[in-house]
């Protein structure tokens, strides 16, 4: 797994690329959100369109994280998923969890820089 990281404002996009599997991706991927969270960058973007393979151990991390950032005050937003990932998440009722995008500028739109000095978010809302 190879992730990149790019800055948009307050907003972190990881753009990842390869297979989040066990042994392969996943700590990779917990590694790294682990370093933005400890250095308070906690609104984040999963640019998921080179995401070729998803397992349930990517599944797991990927929850694992979202849960983790969330009780720090923070939120992970998924952009681009492929239609197998998006597969992957529907099965496992994710979908409803995690906040999806069609495309990452969407995902970014969705964040509402002017609610806190820090670049707070807006909780989706469900009825």
């Amino acid at each position: 797994m190879n992730i990149t990281e790019r800055i948009v404002g307050e907003v972190t996009v990881l753009d990842l690329d390869g297979r989040l599997v066990f042994g392969e991706g996943d700590q990779a991927f917990k590694s790294r959100i682990d370093s933005l969270t400890r250095y308070g960058r906690k609104y984040i973007v999963l640019n998921m369109r080179n995401v070729s393979y998803l397992d349930s151990a990517g599944v797991g991390v990927l929850v694992w994280k979202f849960v983790t950032t969330r009780k720090q005050g923070g939120v992970i937003k998924l952009a681009n998923l492929s239609p197998r990932s998006h597969n992957v998440m529907h099965i496992a009722k994710l979908l409803q969890v995690f906040e999806t995008f069609d495309t990452e500028e969407a995902a970014l739109e969705s964040f509402d820089p002017e609610l806190g000095e820090t670049g707070a978010f807006r909780l989706p809302t469900r009825s």
